[in-house]
């Protein structure tokens, strides 16, 4: 299996490294497993094609904010149409279609960065899907029961899920994804499902699906039940068991120095009170004895 993210010396022999001058070109992708023999074809004359120029095959780089993989995407090769989304991507070098899911832009708690991603979306001419054009006129809107009709309500996930479905259905060839880890833990749970089924449906298509060694989500999820019985699966399941081991351990220890600091700050208090309300109590027994009364 290839490493995550290849080291130079990997690459030298791998021989990913040209006669270039030394100029490296961009990490190998991994393929999805596909089926070569089924051609996918466009299924809605409603898909926009942002540069009609542009002849098979359709090959779409789909694109997320994870620093990770985010730049290595082709932006200076035009047989690849970049589509893109996220306010985050607003700087990327180029991109032909963009996707914004969220209806939610211009809500009390999104409004610091929504409310100017809106605008920015307004002052653009390519083509944008939404989920209608109430905030941004241009919009074209998401198709959205076409593709739960195609595909089903299951693993509609995230907007990349949304990405590779609208792909699919323009009759890509090639869906290399880019910036897109889905790492996180909420990601993993709720997103990752779905970005890992979309992908296989495209493969199942016969389309070229790639992500880069760089990205999370080249990464299978582990197979129930036969993962756990490898030696990486038992050794993983040990390391968990003794931190978790060690933390329970110092967690108590914790507490009873907690209580220990407790008890001394009590302490600290009263002797503080002692020294500041009855610290002159002593001069009514020396030389500088005074009478009790004022």
């Amino acid at each position: 299996m290839p490493k995550i993210t290849p080291t130079g010396t990997d690459l030298l022999k791998e021989k990913h490294i040209k006669g270039n001058g030394g100029v490296p070109i961009p990490p190998p992708l991994l393929e999805i497993d596909r089926n070569p023999q089924i051609e996918n074809k466009p299924q809605d004359a409603r898909i926009i094609s942002p540069n009609p120029e542009i002849k098979v095959p359709l090959k779409i780089a789909i694109l997320g904010t994870a620093p990770s993989s985010k730049m290595l995407a082709p932006y200076n090769d035009p047989t690849w149409q970049i589509w893109s989304c996220s306010p985050g991507n607003q700087d990327i070098p180029r991109w032909d279609v963009w996707f914004e899911i969220h209806s939610n832009l211009l809500w009390p708690e999104c409004a610091s960065y929504g409310a100017p991603y809106v605008e920015w979306l307004k002052k653009q001419t390519k083509p944008i899907y939404m989920q209608d054009n109430g905030l941004v006129p241009n919009a074209t809107r998401l198709p959205i029961e076409d593709l739960v009709k195609d595909f089903g309500r299951y693993f509609f996930t995230s907007s990349f899920t949304y990405m590779i479905a609208m792909a699919i259905k323009a009759g890509a060839t090639d869906i290399a994804l880019f910036g897109i880890d889905m790492a996180s833990k909420n990601e993993y749970i709720l997103q990752r499902p779905g970005g890992h089924y979309f992908m296989q449906k495209a493969a199942e298509k016969g389309i070229k699906v790639s992500v880069p060694y760089e990205s999370d989500l080249a990464q299978p999820p582990p197979l129930y039940g036969y993962s756990d019985s490898t030696p990486y699966g038992r050794k993983v399941s040990m390391r968990e068991q003794e931190l978790t081991n060690r933390i329970n351990q110092l967690e108590i220890e914790r507490a009873k120095m907690t209580e220990n600091i407790t008890y001394l700050k009590g302490a600290l208090e009263d002797n503080d009170y002692h020294k500041s309300i009855w610290g002159g109590v002593e001069i009514a027994f020396g030389p500088l004895q005074q009478p009790h009364n004022l």
